[in-house]
């Protein structure tokens, strides 16, 4: 009977492991037109692309950091940064946090940097958790290109919400549960649709054969690294 027991919990485990979470988007840019964003999330991957099996990527793998973005037209594989940040220095500005309740089950997560708000989130704590910790997990792992960025920007057209947003605080956003509502401070938006559990797909998660590959060029070391957090 042990024996049974144990080999039926064997089976749920695998029968869990054999799953993938879909959620589905509506996401619009500064006034641009709407387009939707998929993400996928095993415990192993996440995978974000335009809705479409055949689409352009970008692959995070959880267990090791690495980010890549896949692109089919040029048939290229780039793979972003895997580094941690430095040390967080002494930032220029105050963050704050405000989570406020909306309705029974979700909350608005407001993040301001020194009065200004830099995003606002309405997430469901109990929505697919998992694919919220894989969300904020992708976008830690998006602060050190992100930091570059912020480098790289010239210095009048920075602002604090990017480090706050991008950067260094990155876990506020997404602290308390999966977004169905969020807005920032450079006028995205991005509104849910749809989730669902599905029968894991693991090509889905395989990098292409045969594309070239390459590293984007880490543009943190040299001139400027002392510049500005």
């Amino acid at each position: 009977m042990r024996a049974f027991a144990a080999g039926l919990l064997l089976m749920c485990a695998g029968a869990q492991a054999a799953e993938m979470i879909e959620l589905r988007y509506q996401d619009s840019e500064d006034g641009l037109p709407a387009y939707q964003t998929r993400i996928l999330v095993t415990d192993r991957y996440l995978r974000m692309d335009g809705g479409a099996d055949a689409s352009d990527f970008v692959l995070f793998d959880r267990k090791i950091g690495k980010l890549v973005n896949v692109v089919r037209e040029q048939q290229t594989i780039i793979a972003l940064p895997n580094k941690r940040l430095p040390g967080k220095p002494s930032l220029p500005y105050r963050v704050e946090r405000k989570v406020l309740p909306v309705q029974a089950g979700t909350v608005r997560v407001q993040v301001l940097a020194d009065g200004k708000l830099c995003s606002e989130t309405v997430a469901v704590p109990r929505l697919y958790p998992g694919a919220a910790r894989a969300m904020a997990e992708y976008k830690a792992a998006m602060a050190y290109t992100q930091w570059l960025t912020y480098r790289n920007t010239p210095p009048e057209l920075r602002q604090n919400c990017d480090l706050a947003h991008h950067v260094w605080q990155t876990d506020m956003a997404l602290s308390q549960g999966l977004p169905i509502e969020e807005r920032d401070y450079s006028g995205r938006l991005r509104h849910y649709l749809s989730g669902e559990t599905r029968r894991l797909e693991p090509a889905l998660f395989e990098l292409p054969k045969g594309y070239e590959s390459f590293t984007l060029p880490d543009a943190g070391e040299g001139a400027g690294s002392n510049s500005q957090p």
